[in-house]
């Protein structure tokens, strides 16, 4: 999933292989302290956008 590629290249998740509740082999991905920052800035940056947003439709 190339998502999943680019988050593990820029060092937000860790991957891990592991086995599946079904007994099958599987990747599993862990958020990083650095992922969970920019998650954090990605929240805010969405929720100051979405803000703005409201804002012009309770104008029109």
């Amino acid at each position: 999933y190339p998502a999943l590629h680019r988050l593990e290249h820029r060092g937000w998740i860790k991957a891990d292989w592991g086995i599946s509740e079904l007994g099958r082999r599987a990747r599993f991905y862990t958020i990083t302290a650095s992922g969970r920052k920019q998650l954090e800035i990605e929240a805010e940056s969405w929720s100051k956008l979405s803000e703005a947003i409201a804002r012009v439709l309770r104008m029109a």
